[in-house]
């Protein structure tokens, strides 16, 4: 067995904020598609790269449906429609009225067809969170239309047939990350906005709604299983143990967020006699900016993975390196899971910083090799598998 080595530096928890922005990505589009197809369009750039998108996706199921249904692919019989929702126009299907898509992209399945926002949700998708959240948006979308053709859209509950629609767009996502689109390419970045997009998109924790899309934990849980497993998986998907959480509870103070007894109770109890907690010297303002920014379990998922740091010492892992950082974000993961009153609301909090900070993962030197996805990756495998998944 590897003997253990303290960790006998002082760590510093930054947040990051202050770190020079990446350079912007390149368009997702390398060819695109004339919009004239699509209804109401204005032939702008938006329409352009989502005439692109639903062109490629539907190509994607033309080769993969029949591998994973046994039928052939139908493309959209309903067409495809383009709305202004500042104007007066024409309301596209299932909407009575122009303002009723406000913000918003959908499936009508009375008619087989998708609408989308090209004023208020598109270009905002863009400027915020880059092409590729356009792509995953309309992706999802379509992966409805494959539910119906598939005849699984019926009895199934609607946070289920919303997983399934993640999972399938994270199917799609993956083939044109592997450069398998002929019209589109996504690299690591992209990638990792788009995540950030999906999790915009989850329920509010309250919600009791009817068409409820599910938490940003169980949204970015099922496309990362589209995209790790492929399309046949995701007629599986089903919600996670997490699920199960109470909605929400009351946001504490930041004095009692920075409290850290049950965080070391829990690695104290993973790590043995041998643990030794570590020394922090915490960025107040910091942690105040993700507290006031996040919510309260943002300050403790970034106090929770230096612990993590000391713990994989304890138990004879790397401490540097990609791998460390991944056996870092996984057993906050499991510490997070394993909070007593944990919530939906808070583990969503969690998952807005792993995706955001590399101060979740960083080594004993202070780096964190890993993508936001991969991150959140490794997350979600200490969360659902405990401890025993991150060795």
């Amino acid at each position: 067995m590897r003997a253990w080595t303290p960790l006998t530096m002082m760590i510093l928890l930054l947040i990051g904020s202050c770190a020079a922005a990446p350079p912007e990505p390149p368009p997702v589009a390398e060819h695109t598609v004339d919009p004239a197809f699509v209804h109401g369009t204005d032939h702008g750039g938006t329409d352009r790269l989502a005439a692109t998108v639903v062109t490629d996706v539907q190509d994607y199921w033309n080769e993969q449906y029949p591998a994973v249904f046994g039928t052939s692919w139908r493309n959209l019989d309903g067409g495809f429609f383009s709305v202004d929702t500042n104007g007066t126009g024409t309301a596209p299907p299932c909407s009575a009225k122009v303002s009723d898509l406000e913000g918003n992209a959908y499936y009508c399945a009375t008619v087989d067809a998708i609408a989308w926002d090209r004023t208020a949700l598109l270009p905002v998708l863009q400027e915020r969170y880059g092409d590729a959240s356009v792509v995953v948006v309309l992706a999802h979308e379509i992966g409805h239309a494959v539910q119906k053709r598939a005849g699984i859209d019926a009895d199934a509950a609607p946070v289920r047939l919303e997983a399934m629609a993640d999972c399938f767009a994270g199917a799609y996502v993956r083939s044109v990350t592997d450069g398998r689109s002929e019209r589109l390419r996504i690299n690591d970045e992209q990638l990792d906005r788009a995540l950030r997009a999906i999790t915009l998109f989850r329920d509010p924790v309250s919600t009791n709604s009817t068409e409820a899309h599910g938490s940003a934990f169980e949204r970015v849980t099922a496309f990362q299983d589209g995209y790790a497993n492929g399309p046949r998986r995701c007629t599986e998907v089903t919600e996670t143990p997490l699920s199960a959480l109470p909605p929400d509870g009351p946001n504490l103070p930041l004095d009692e967020a920075l409290r850290t007894e049950s965080i070391s109770e829990y690695f104290s109890e993973l790590v043995g006699e041998q643990w030794k907690p570590p020394a922090l010297a915490l960025d107040r303002p910091a942690l105040a900016e993700a507290h006031t920014g996040i919510g309260d379990q943002a300050v403790t998922t970034l106090l929770a993975a230096k612990y993590a740091l000391t713990a994989n010492a304890g138990l004879g892992r790397p401490t540097t390196g990609a791998d460390a950082s991944k056996q870092i974000a996984c057993l906050t993961g499991a510490y997070t899971a394993a909070q007593p009153g944990l919530t939906q609301g808070d583990l969503d909090e969690a998952v807005t910083v792993v995706l955001d900070s590399a101060d979740t993962a960083r080594d004993a030197q202070g780096t964190d090799q890993l993508t936001g996805f991969d991150r959140i990756t490794a997350f979600r495998d200490g969360a659902l598998g405990g401890a025993a998944a991150c060795g």
